[in-house]
């Protein structure tokens, strides 16, 4: 818990929210979804989310689904995998495996990742620094509740922590 309280302001002082951001995909992100206004009537118990999320998890994760409008959401890859198609695809992963988000970008390079509490722990802070390295992940954004991995192959490698 103290490591989570401690990584917390570390992310405070180093996030920034849209006047900060220079790429136009995630600028338009941020203005048009994580800080748009009102109520979304989204049930994330229809698509299996986790059932722990926190009532800012579930705000933060209705107004991505919302922006994106992702043709599939799927929270369990291994089991679902027949159901991805080539458009955009939401794959939701409560933790972080390096080798999965490779796959993912190679099989379908239009989905996009989210990964919950990747400041739970130092693991998985170093895995979620790891991935955000990767060549395939163009742009990752840290929203510290979750890290979103974007596939865009004309978009140039960007990282952006981002407060919610």
């Amino acid at each position: 818990m103290l490591f989570r309280i401690f990584s917390y302001f570390k992310f405070l002082l180093n996030a920034s929210n849209q006047h900060g951001v220079h790429s136009p995909f995630v600028y338009n992100f941020v203005t048009k979804g994580l800080y748009k206004k009102g109520n979304i009537n989204i049930k994330l118990k229809d698509f299996n989310f986790d059932e722990a999320l926190s009532k800012k998890e579930e705000k933060i994760l209705k107004k991505i689904i919302k922006y994106i409008k992702p043709t599939a959401i799927l929270t369990n890859l291994k089991n679902e995998s027949a159901r991805l198609n080539k458009e955009i695809n939401l794959l939701y992963f409560n933790y972080l495996e390096e080798n999965i988000i490779i796959n993912v970008s190679k099989q379908y390079p239009n989905s996009f990742v989210v990964i919950r509490a990747i400041h739970q722990n130092t693991s998985s802070e170093k895995s979620w620094i790891q991935i955000t390295q990767l060549q395939e992940a163009t742009v990752t954004i840290d929203l510290f509740y979750f890290g979103l991995i974007f596939f865009r192959k004309k978009q140039a490698k960007e990282h952006f922590k981002i407060r919610t």
